[in-house]
């Protein structure tokens, strides 16, 4: 073990204080799984979370990162997450620093100190867990070489809100850019390096972008006239992908949390990528290409990982799960091993226009639950604007397909706020549940004395960077307000519910 009497040991501490905070265990580490080293190891690496720990123990890059770090014998990576406001208060009443869970140490005793960056909200975040871990927000204020504020993750397409408080950001996919910058900081700490030498060494990795080597003009009216990389820095930082996705590291164990998280399952990333195009959406233009693994790969990861964690459900995980090139062969194959170890097999991510009687025939035989779809949008004109390529007709009968096989419970994900959007779309939205019941109770084959459940799930349409909407200008809270109202006012069948997001939040 290595909570001892050490000076930057912080659980020691604060663990007499923790009956005083609500979910306790997300504090206390020591699961099933989890990687204690020693700290004498040449490089420490803290991969922090932005938000609480039931959120981030179901975040997979988290897990993939932390198994492939801890490989290195020279590497320690340990876990810390964004304190409850109630163990935030303590910590700061307490006078103590947010600490990692595996050793128990400060954030600021840390070689390098890297953020996942998952959603713009957790930005505050960040700063708070610096702020909290002992650690100068400015990268300007962090003189010494060490710690190292690193942030990678799709959120990096729109890194400059942070620039002023990192050292560096990496672009696209780490499983190959990560260890690669690790050895550098290895070296740099082994040579005496100062910061400038490091970061000037790390703009040279594929995919690093460091912020403090590019000289920004601006124009009268604030926008950007200019930005001149110095150094050697490139102009131009182009994402990293991993070109053969059978050979990225998956993970196949982790830590096992104590206490409920969102997700308590084994993953497998089956391909990453997309190639439907839509026009909002963010992670279909980031991850591309779409890169597939074989289907001895994806069979090898579920096994090893229900395994290895005990978990008794395995989700399947893309972008578009059924758009694998062979889904069914994939799923004959699993099944083989999931029944005979009565492991739950997960197929979250379903299309609308490929959903087939073959496909559901095989889900239905590992998944119990409803079926979530995602049409998008109440008309056939506002799909085609968002380039959501689903027709009326591919809807009633991916409903009918559902309906026949047994099911009684449908989710629909619809988005409000959208570019064009009019009445006649948000009275579409209502619409399409309405033929949903309809076509269950039109269904002969349903299933004899049970009700249909639909229900709709509306989140707001954020512009995103990198997408062809990103220079639209997103609703006001106003119209998202009077927008929800009116979709409300629509929804008349007690066997719709309806739900969507806080305004104000999105």
């Amino acid at each position: 073990m290595v909570r001892k009497n050490d000076s930057i040991d912080v659980y020691s501490k604060v663990e007499p204080y923790l009956l005083e905070v609500k979910k306790p265990g997300r504090y206390t580490g020591g699961e099933q799984g989890s990687v204690v080293k020693t700290r004498d190891v040449p490089l420490r690496f803290a991969f922090c979370f932005p938000d609480v720990y039931d959120v981030g123990m179901s975040f997979l890059g988290m897990k993939i990162l932390y198994e492939l770090l801890n490989e290195d014998p020279e590497i320690w990576c340990e876990r810390v997450f964004a304190p409850w406001p109630d163990m935030e208060e303590l910590l700061r009443r307490r006078q103590l620093k947010l600490y990692a869970l595996e050793s128990g140490d400060g954030l600021d005793a840390f070689d390098v100190v890297g953020f996942t960056l998952q959603y713009e909200l957790s930005y505050t975040n960040i700063l708070n867990m610096l702020d909290l871990g002992g650690i100068p927000l400015h990268a300007d204020q962090r003189k010494e070489t060490f710690p190292l504020v690193v942030v990678g993750g799709p959120c990096v397409a729109n890194v400059e809100p942070l620039a002023d408080f990192i050292d560096l950001a990496m672009l696209g996919e780490g499983e190959e850019m990560l260890p690669q910058l690790m050895e550098l900081c290895k070296t740099a700490k082994r040579e005496g390096w100062d910061k400038s030498r490091l970061l000037r060494a790390a703009a040279g990795i594929e995919g690093v972008y460091v912020p403090s080597l590019y000289e920004v003009a601006y124009q009268e009216d604030g926008r950007i006239q200019s930005i001149t990389p110095k150094d050697g820095a490139p102009a131009r930082v182009r994402k990293r992908i991993i070109k053969d996705f059978n050979q990225a590291r998956p993970s196949t164990g982790g830590p096992v949390p104590y206490i409920e998280v969102v997700h308590s399952r084994a993953v497998a990333e089956i391909f990453r990528g997309c190639t439907r195009g839509c026009r909002f959406c963010q992670a279909g233009f980031l991850y591309r290409p779409v890169r597939e693994r074989s289907i001895d790969n994806i069979c090898d990861i579920v096994q090893a990982g229900c395994e290895n964690t005990g978990y008794e459900e395995a989700a399947l995980l893309s972008l578009s799960t059924s758009d694998y090139s062979d889904i069914v062969g994939l799923i004959d194959r699993l099944s083989q091993w999931t029944d005979q170890h009565q492991v739950n097999l997960s197929l979250p991510s379903l299309r609308v226009d490929n959903f087939t009687k073959d496909l559901l025939d095989r889900v239905s035989a590992v998944r119990k639950s409803g079926l979530t779809f995602a049409p998008e949008a109440g008309t056939q004109r506002l799909r085609d604007v968002i380039n959501k390529n689903i027709t009326d007709e591919e809807f009633e009968r991916t409903c009918t397909i559902a309906f026949s096989g047994g099911y009684t419970t449908l989710k629909l994900y619809f988005m409000i706020g959208l570019p064009t959007e009019t009445e006649e779309d948000l009275a579409g939205i209502a619409a399409m549940a309405n033929k949903a019941v309809d076509l269950f109770y039109q269904n002969k084959s349903r299933p004899k004395g049970k009700s249909v459940q639909v229900n709709i799930g509306c989140s707001t349409f954020v512009p995103k960077p990198d997408t062809p909407f990103q220079w639209v200008g997103q609703d006001s809270p106003e119209t998202i307000a009077e927008k929800q109202k009116f979709l409300l006012s629509q929804i008349k069948n007690r066997k719709i519910n309806l739900s969507y997001h806080d305004v104000t939040i999105s």
